[in-house]
């Protein structure tokens, strides 16, 4: 039997904001607890934070049509620039892990050996040699109001100007960052992704796949790998189609179609007296099991 008589969703960007209202009581539960935030909420008798497995995964997006982007040796610079790890500590208060990926790791057909480069500033160096490219300087769109997002962002400009790239910080409200995605008016950006279903077809298509979104928006190009992501959707022999999605891993990298930093659980916080306030490393809320009882 369900036993809330309905339930009412409420839009708040602002991490910080969100994060008050429901210490304050104004709210019954909040999702997308910063990292930042969950010893504190832990402390909190008056609250419980639920920390899930989930197919997270962070990364960041290349504009592969801006002009020296195009050049997979500035892609590769940037990605052996980026020292995950160190944004990993720094940003997830230990909750994530890196990523090496775009399919989560520990999801179907993952694999963790698919040549993810090293943080190695001196091969970053001489990729930008290689590519005859200096004095870059690329525009990063981030979301206000958005903790990890700005962590992650000055993190990134900190780290490329070890090489010699300026990165600018372009802050938006997170109802535009989309919009600038899709119009290409972006050369770096952070997003993430959480899978819908268990099998990696629906992320390799959207990601590498040549799919109408313009492969998540970096406009990636490699028919070699659009055409293994084609065969790998039709494959009935699991053997061979593990294969196949390991190629297709490996080959991404390769490319630096994006660059993949972490992955993560999901971290929501509810107010005590509600109960079985549980989301699925897929995303889905079973709210028709949430009891609330005072």
């Amino acid at each position: 039997n369900v036993s809330l008589d309905g339930v009412e969703w409420i839009a708040i960007p602002d991490d910080n904001t969100r994060m008050l209202s429901v210490q304050a009581g104004e709210l019954d539960a909040a999702i997308f607890v910063p990292f930042s935030r969950v010893e504190e909420l832990l402390a909190d008798p008056d609250l419980t934070v639920h920390i899930e497995p989930s197919t997270r995964e962070d990364n960041l997006l290349i504009n592969h049509e801006h002009a020296p982007l195009d050049n997979i040796h500035v892609r590769a610079a940037l990605d052996y620039a980026i020292d995950k790890q160190a944004i990993v500590d720094t940003v997830t208060f230990g909750q994530g892990t890196v990523a090496n990926s775009y399919v989560p790791a520990g999801a179907l057909y993952y694999s963790a050996d698919n040549g993810a480069r090293p943080f190695d500033l001196e091969k970053a160096k001489a990729e930008l040699a290689m590519a005859g490219v200096d004095d870059l300087s690329l525009d990063y769109v981030v979301g206000a109001g958005d903790e990890v997002g700005e962590q992650v962002a000055v993190l990134v400009q900190q780290q490329l100007a070890a090489i010699g790239v300026e990165v600018k910080l372009v802050k938006m409200d997170p109802s535009q960052t989309w919009d600038s995605f899709v119009t290409g008016e972006y050369d770096l950006s952070q997003a993430y992704w959480t899978n819908d279903i268990l099998d990696p077809d629906q992320k390799t298509t959207f990601v590498v796949g040549h799919d109408v979104n313009m492969n998540y928006m970096t406009r990636y190009q490699n028919d070699t790998v659009k055409q293994l992501v084609a065969d790998a959707r039709l494959e009935l022999d699991p053997v061979k189609r593990e294969a196949m999605y390991f190629e297709i891993q490996k080959l991404a990298k390769a490319d630096a179609h994006w660059i993949d930093l972490f992955y993560s659980p999901f971290i929501n916080v509810s107010r005590k007296g509600v109960e079985n306030f549980d989301q699925n490393p897929l995303g889905r809320f079973f709210l028709e099991d949430t009891v609330i009882t005072d």
